[in-house]
């Protein structure tokens, strides 16, 4: 109980304090800092400080939160759960300043700054170039970074992306998220290739083909891997590579088959590859998702709205 009423009253402490801007962001940068380094030697250099000016600054803090933030065991810095608490409040301080700063950029600017997406780099290259040629036309003086990543929720949860988009995620606290689709695996050949003629190919009679696929540890490869492993396939992988460009061509050179997503056809019509539907395969279901802590520019809002009507 009274455990319980301590952290209330810390807890609305703080909301006071930082209503009543008795803090500084000046402290609120060093505050965050140790917490990274838990040590005041290294925050402090990192800081460009002394650390003697450290030591001042934390015990100023401490003093308007009449609690302290840090247990000093020896040469150990510790966070108290004091610390901990006031650490949620103060990256949300430093967020909500740097929201302030790229909205009001944004209004002054007329849209200019980055936008970073995260995105797989598979066969959504080929969908997006498009609308990243539109997006340039509209936006001109927005800086787009398209990044290739296998981890595009923690790119965007550790804010080294804007936007991600990739396979759908469950409902998470800190994201906002939009459904795009959800599409099915086929099996592409070359044209001259013995299954060219069938409608439809059984999951089994994927064990008997040389194919040329994603390397392990890409989205898509582990996708296929899963279903393979429910529905008891074994796949014979002779290459591997990160590209859809030299999947494709490998087919083309009948080096193997590969298994991509169906809508990845379209993208290959003029080319000697067919693409066969298989029986109960393996799907993935796409979204593009942001945190709703972070400014997003009206750019970035075009941007959405554009993959949205793309890929939906």
């Amino acid at each position: 109980m009274i455990e319980q009423y301590y952290i209330f009253y810390l807890n609305n402490s703080i909301k006071l304090l930082l209503k009543g801007e008795m803090l500084e962001l000046r402290q609120i940068k060093y505050f965050l800092m140790l917490c990274d380094e838990l040590h005041f030697t290294e925050a402090a250099y990192k800081l460009g400080i002394s650390q003697p000016t450290l030591s001042q600054q934390i015990r100023v803090l401490e003093d308007e939160l009449n609690t302290p933030l840090f247990d000093r065991i020896g040469k150990k810095t510790v966070l108290t759960e004091a610390g901990a608490l006031f650490q949620q409040y103060a990256l949300q301080m430093v967020h909500q300043m740097e929201n302030a700063k790229l909205s009001i950029s944004d209004l002054m600017n007329q849209h200019t700054g980055s936008l970073r997406v995260a995105v797989f780099s598979s066969d959504l290259d080929y969908r997006l170039t498009p609308l990243l040629v539109k997006f340039h036309k509209e936006y001109p003086k927005t800086k787009i970074q398209m990044l290739p990543s296998n981890n595009i929720l923690n790119n965007v949860l550790n804010n080294e992306a804007d936007i991600g988009i990739g396979l759908a995620i469950k409902s998470h606290d800190l994201l906002h998220k939009i459904p795009l689709y959800t599409e099915a695996y086929s099996l592409y050949v070359r044209d001259q290739h013995e299954l060219t003629h069938k409608k439809s190919i059984l999951p089994e009679e994927l064990s008997t083909l040389p194919m040329v696929m994603y390397p392990k540890g890409f989205i898509g490869r582990d996708l296929i891997e899963a279903w393979c492993e429910t529905n008891q396939v074994s796949l014979q992988t002779i290459m591997e590579t990160g590209s859809a460009t030299s999947l494709i061509q490998l087919v083309q050179e009948n080096i193997g088959a590969t298994i991509q997503p169906s809508r990845l056809i379209d993208h290959f019509r003029e080319t000697n590859v067919t693409s066969i539907p298989i029986n109960n395969p393996p799907t993935r279901e796409l979204g593009i998702f942001y945190r709703k802590d972070r400014y997003i520019s009206t750019a970035a809002h075009s941007f959405i709205k554009k993959v949205v009507e793309l890929l939906q």
